[in-house]
């Protein structure tokens, strides 16, 4: 069937603009001889995963435990969860994992470490982990330098962890204005990042992996000489936000939402679908816009209700009628993928079949 033939609102993603994001990822990487490790927390599908490890990808990454738990059912066995796992119940689950896969975590605390070391080393395991690292953007993680390397130094007294590299996310990025900006935070983040594994190596710790995220600086982290791994996750899917960081071009964006026009008056239209299926994740440098309608750059989604988008012209540009469907790039790919149980897979305008969201509302 045609995909205008959806009911709406219908979550989209094309799939020819997926598979060629995913190609171009994996060629950066491979052009910069660095491992590929998605983090699948944006389209939350294990469908997704596997193509991306079809295409190159060493392993994924998850921001939950849930996330982890359900890609390792659908037979992915190489997951780092790069979230501080913290209480009994988490670190249970982690160690069930850990019996059947290979689980990598992440933290930035002596407790976190100690908590996981201990129920590790109890149950006869040694759990490798990553020490995040602050390179910028003030959310979690560990000054560079001296205090990552004191950290490290005493992480090896604990028995049921193995220090396998250090990570960050530059997620200040986010606050760049120009391309130039991101590349050279990117630079940034790849540089210091090596610096502070070589001085972990020359106080006698192995660092086998120096890990760098996010979709905007990935291409540019990726080209210091040392790091040896990228996590973006964004780039599957992009969004608006992308755009407006210059990670892709709109045709890249991967995801859309099917919606019907159900009212129009002399100063706005209204859409079906609000909050609850756009997320009410603001615009480009937190602009109070709600997503891009293709075919109508003249059109504004300038609010939402939960259940409505409240949109207006800029212009005297051409407006749709009541009844016609529209598509609009979301704000936030992520977000999205998680408010929706469903997607329907489309090459161009025809429907190919439609998926699970098997990871949304895995939030433990």
């Amino acid at each position: 069937m045609n995909k205008f033939e959806l009911d709406t609102p219908a979550l989209l993603i094309d799939f020819d603009k997926l598979e060629n994001n995913l190609a171009t990822m994996q060629k950066i990487a491979d052009a910069n001889g660095v491992k590929l490790r998605p983090h699948t927390k944006t389209h939350k599908t294990p469908y997704i995963a596997h193509l991306q490890r079809r295409a190159g990808a060493r392993g994924i990454t998850v921001a939950k435990l849930g996330e982890a738990e359900v890609m390792n059912a659908a037979g992915l066995d190489d997951i780092l969860v790069a979230f501080p796992l913290q209480g009994a119940a988490k670190i249970e689950r982690l160690l069930c994992l850990a019996e059947r896969a290979q689980m990598r975590v992440s933290f930035d605390s002596l407790k976190v470490a100690q908590d996981i070391s201990e129920a590790a080393r109890q149950r006869g395991l040694k759990i490798p982990f990553y020490i995040e690292v602050d390179t910028g953007l003030h959310r979690v993680g560990i000054p560079p330098f001296e205090a990552t390397r004191d950290f490290a130094r005493a992480m090896l007294q604990l028995r049921g962890i193995e220090f396998f590299g250090l990570m960050t996310h530059a997620g200040h990025a986010y606050a760049a204005k120009t391309l130039d900006e991101i590349a050279a935070l990117g630079k940034r983040e790849g540089e210091v990042m090596v610096e502070t594994a070589e001085m972990l190596r020359a106080d006698g710790i192995e660092t086998r992996e120096v890990s760098v995220g996010s979709t905007p600086t990935a291409r540019f982290a990726a080209q210091v000489k040392g790091v040896t791994e990228i996590r973006p996750g964004t780039y599957a899917l992009y969004d608006t936000n992308q755009t407006h960081k210059f990670a892709c071009a709109w045709d890249d964006c991967a995801q859309t939402v099917l919606l019907t026009v159900v009212a129009k008056h002399s100063d706005r239209l209204i859409f079906d679908g609000g909050s609850k299926t756009l997320t009410s994740d603001r615009g480009p440098d937190g602009a109070a816009t709600f997503g891009a309608v293709v075919g109508f750059p003249n059109l504004e989604i300038y609010a939402l209700s939960e259940e409505h988008a409240h949109v207006k012209s800029r212009d005297a540009g051409p407006l749709p009628d009541i009844g016609a469907k529209v598509q609009v790039i979301p704000n936030h790919a992520c977000a999205v993928m998680n408010l929706h149980n469903q997607f329907v897979a489309t090459r161009g305008d025809q429907v190919v079949g439609a998926f699970e969201i098997a990871a949304r509302g895995k939030i433990r």
